[in-house]
């Protein structure tokens, strides 16, 4: 299983997130959207597995 963390530097949950798989030494792929978007193909990729409610931190 290859974990993907999406989401910004800045954002609070991002940051405990990469915290959590660090400190276990869990390798992760952490893609910055303020450095890149996803594609179409990417978000529907993973909106075909996640409803889009569990997507979004509000």
């Amino acid at each position: 299983m290859n974990i993907q963390i999406i989401g910004t530097k800045k954002c609070n949950s991002t940051k405990k997130a990469v915290r959590f798989f660090k400190e276990r030494n869990i390798p992760f792929y952490f893609v910055d959207l303020n450095e890149r978007e996803l594609s179409p193909g990417e978000l529907s990729a993973i909106t075909a597995r996640i409803p889009a409610s569990d997507l979004i931190d509000t």
